[in-house]
């Protein structure tokens, strides 16, 4: 057996199926894309299933990938068994519709035993198949040359993939043998025989023969289309080939393993001995090393995939790892934020197959050591608590339960587990009740202020004045009063971009979440130079990127005028934000909170803290609120006051941590608004005209982000254009409609069309049109599937009249056929076959270079349509089969 490194071994699986014509499938993100049932992508198959539902046409028949998943079901057996890991890499090949079972069976043992493969001993190698599979027993010990002590038949429970309606089938296994010294009681074989567990014989491959459909009520029928579904334990097969006791002292998790070393007390190392001589403490330790090594394996692939620590769902299992390994950190007498300082080993031995996480590495570790350092302010004292309650109550009741998760960010969890070390319960039922009564902390904001990005040593000295007039006006005269490129100040541009500082300025420079103003500065020669951007240097003046067209210098006047209508519109969007922070608060109650915006011309933004989407019923409203007080046209009141009293007498939301000064600019809207805010807005909300949240999206952490657009203007251009789309969407079926409806009239999508072609673009009808055209797809759909076998039905037509020749008692059809396509030679070959018995068929297209052969089913054991497919005599094919029906190309 070869020494090999853990990508090796994947680069080795990968490339052996290549050469069997087998699709690289790339791996895909560990959040499921459309499909709602799993919250992880947690098998290498499940990405697959829109292939072997029949959803989608796979890129080829035969696939093979490595995919990362995750399971976190059995969380608390991580670290404590041998191989249990959050996150894990299933290697696999698959098959769709394409070979079966002795492909399958002998792609296994090449790749296991060939020595250009990975070369393992055969006499190493055990097998398990389902009791009655003869098939796969037969392939086993026929062809492959099993001997009868290394091939054991499993029952339905051990050897047979089932999950109620739908797909299924026996599965094979292979094990392989780690050798005595993992089986003290020296049982041998008969723990694979008996299903004893065991740490000797380790399953490393495990092939599914999808062949039938379970009803629902446990009647299996053959699938006429069945399938391969391969899955290798990546992990276990690297601690095979590099001779570890388990997963984690293999070079995906020990390198992290002897970094914790590095951080933890000096008392405390990891020992491979101890799985020899084990000792219980030290099997603590070592645990506490695997539960780490595992856990920052998967939150780094968890970041890195857009899932961040939170309350709900997917981040709140990242938060839990993140706190279970801070506890098991603290073990080893590791007492700050470390977890961060582990991601670069976790990147180092996977960059080579995932090289997307290293452009990913610094933002995944800010977000995990933010996460633990909060973690870790209240962890000590939850420590404390928690000890104290075990030691004078001998037991958590729900109440300090409660307590633990509300006041200490323990998760209930983290609780059991503690407690249970002391053989402590926990009234986890009443936990739950309590639970229930309470509501959630509102979460933390976050400053999402852009930076200015041109801060430098020449900013930082800069002394010169800058007034801002933009409040009140829109243009004025003013002076040029420094000009600098880089880090070089300049008397004079000419023709280049530049950055100036003016006397008095309208140019509002971005900040609180409002875009700069652009416009030009014009000189008294009436040349024109656009100000691209504003921002806010370090010692407050507005500075102006300027593109010089002509020359400009210190000292000169110039007319700077904004871009009126860029201001226009971002007024109404800037107000509109006011607006729409009301009615969400409104709505969903004052725990909803504002954590980052953004206004431009083009539309808003606005991120709120929350525990989950609004729905819609809820945006309903929202909207409706909004209309309200655009109709009650509330006035715009200025009010410069102390931060103290805009807090108190105005209850004013100050909703950043910025550094406010003595006096506070505040944006009042009637009773119903009232915010901190420096920015430009609208005189009267009736200004806004409209407002519509044209999406809301989840941006992790329990932020969710709301997109708008405001005034008549671009919310008629945003319903037009959504409108458009749906139109355009439902474009080929109404094209596919008007072409077949001579033939296959259908009322029902008729009116459809009808009424979504003919529908009013309103507000109202947005949801309703999205709607109608899913619905106009579903109909569709089956109307297609009619009217292409109304053609194929055509194109069989003139095949009508085929007789079969008889020889030697079997009747039989030789054609080639080169104006039908795969599916319909398979039509035609189905009628036939219901037309004629003891019928052998085949079938060749030489333009499309298909080959086919169909045999009836009673004649099939002595003339396997897979046999007659290889040994045709007429071309050279590849592809496979069984015994009543083989398909293929003509190479």
């Amino acid at each position: 057996m070869k020494k090999l490194t853990a990508n090796e071994i994947r680069q080795m699986w990968l490339d052996f199926f290549k050469s069997k014509d087998h699709y690289f499938l790339e791996p895909v993100s560990l959040v499921p894309v459309e499909d709602p049932s799993l919250l992880w992508i947690n098998s290498g198959v499940a990405t697959l299933k829109p292939y072997f539902d029949g959803r989608m046409n796979p890129p080829s028949p035969r696939l093979t990938n490595s995919q990362k998943s995750i399971r976190t079901n059995d969380i608390e057996n991580v670290g404590v068994t041998a191989r249990h890991q959050t996150m894990f890499e299933m290697l696999g090949n698959f098959s769709i519709g394409d070979y079966f079972k002795k492909e399958a069976i002998e792609f296994a043992w090449e790749l296991l035993t060939s020595p250009k493969w990975f070369d393992i001993n055969p006499e190493l190698l055990y097998i398990t198949v389902f009791n009655e599979d003869s098939e796969a027993y037969d392939v086993w010990t026929k062809i492959i040359g099993i001997k009868e002590d290394h091939i054991f038949k499993g029952t339905r429970d051990t050897n047979f993939w089932d999950v109620g309606q739908g797909p299924c089938g026996p599965n094979t296994e292979i094990f392989f043998d780690r050798g005595e010294n993992w089986d003290p009681e020296k049982i041998g074989s008969k723990l694979l025989e008996e299903d004893i567990e065991n740490d000797r014989y380790i399953e490393i491959w495990n092939i599914v023969f999808s062949q039938f459909n379970n009803d629902g009520n446990n009647n299996y029928a053959e699938l006429p289309r069945k399938n391969i579904d391969t899955g290798a334990g990546f992990e276990r097969l690297v601690s095979i080939f590099q001779d570890a006791p388990t997963n984690f002292e293999t070079d995906i998790f020990f390198p992290t393993i002897q970094e914790v070393e590095k951080l933890c007390n000096s008392n405390f190392k990891y020992s491979i001995d101890n799985y020899y001589n084990e000792n219980k403490e030290q099997t603590k330790v070592n645990t506490a090393f695997k539960v780490i090594a595992d856990h920052v394996r998967a939150v780094v692939f968890a970041i890195s995939d857009g899932v961040f620590p939170g309350n709900k769902d997917r981040g709140y299992i990242i938060r839990r790892l993140i706190r279970r390994s801070s506890v098991y950190g603290r073990k080893l007498g590791i007492q700050e934020a470390f977890l961060y300082k582990l991601v670069d080993k976790v990147i180092e031995a996977m960059r080579d197959f995932y090289p997307y996480l290293i452009e990913k590495s610094e933002s995944v570790k800010e977000i995990i050591k933010q996460e633990e350092i909060r973690f870790l302010k209240t962890l000590s004292k939850g420590f404390e608590h928690l000890e104290n309650i075990i030691k004078t109550e001998n037991k958590v009741t729900g109440k300090n339960a409660l307590l633990l998760f509300e006041s200490f960010g323990f998760p209930i969890e983290l609780t059991v587990e503690i407690a249970s070390e002391s053989n402590v319960s926990v009234d986890l039922e009443d936990y739950e009740r309590l639970l229930e009564e309470t509501k959630e902390l509102a979460r933390n904001s976050r400053k999402s202020d852009k930076a200015w990005n041109k801060q430098s040593a020449i900013l930082t000295s800069l002394k010169v004045e800058s007034e801002f007039i933009g409040y009140e006006k829109e243009d004025c005269l003013t002076k040029i009063n420094f000009i600098f490129e880089d880090e070089t100040s300049l008397k004079q541009a000419k023709d280049q971009i530049v950055f100036m500082t003016l006397e008095k300025t309208p140019f509002y420079a971005e900040k609180g979440g409002q875009a700069s103003d652009n416009g030009y500065l014009i000189d008294k020669n009436e040349n024109r130079h656009l100000v691209i951007d504003v921002q806010t240097g370090p010692g407050g003046q507005h500075i102006h990127k300027v593109q010089v067209s002509g020359t400009l210098e210190v000292g000169e006047n110039v007319s700077a005028q904004i871009n009126s209508e860029k201001r226009f519109y971002t007024m109404k969007n800037h107000s509109g934000t006011h607006i729409l922070q009301a009615a969400i608060q409104e709505v969903l109650g004052k725990e909803a909170l504002q954590n980052g915006s953004y206004n431009d011309e083009n539309g808003l933004r606005i991120d709120i803290s929350y525990n989950r989407l609004p729905n819609q019923e809820e945006i309903d409203k929202i909207h409706q609120i909004i209309s309200r007080e655009i109709k009650n046209a509330l006035p715009r009141e200025i009010i410069y006051c102390s931060l103290e009293e805009a807090i108190e007498k105005h209850n004013a939301l100050a909703l950043f941590t910025e550094k406010y000064g003595g006096i506070v600019r505040v944006i009042k809207f009637a009773d119903f608004s009232c915010e901190l805010c420096g920015g430009t807005h609208v005189e009267n909300t009736k200004d806004i005209e409209d407002l519509f949240i044209t999406s809301v999206e989840s941006k992790g952490s329990g932020v969710f982000r709301y997109h708008a657009v405001t005034s008549h203007k671009e919310v008629a251009n945003f319903l037009n254009e959504q409108f458009r789309k749906q139109k355009v969407e439902i474009s080929s079926i109404v094209d596919k409609f008007n072409n077949f409806k001579i033939k296959l009239a259908n009322e029902n999508i008729e009116k459809e069309i009808n009424n979504i072609l003919s529908m009013d673009i309103t507000k109202n009808n947005l949801n309703l049109i999205k709607q109608k055209v899913n619905d106009l797809k579903n109909l569709f759909k089956p109307y297609q599937k009619e009217i292409e076998n109304l053609l194929i039905e055509q194109n069989l037509t003139k095949y009508s009249n085929i007789i079969p020749t008889e020889k030697n008692g079997l009747n039989w059809i030789e054609m080639e056929i080169n104006d039908l396509e795969m599916k319909e030679l398979k039509t035609l070959s189905d009628k036939l076959q219901n037309k004629f018995a003891n019928l052998i068929i085949k079938f060749a297209n030489t333009t499309e270079k298909i080959f086919i052969v169909s045999v009836s089913e009673n004649i099939s054991n002595e003339n396997k349509a897979i046999e007659i497919f290889k040994n045709n005599g007429t071309y050279e094919v590849k592809g496979g089969g069984n015994n009543t029906f083989a398909q293929g190309k003509i190479v």
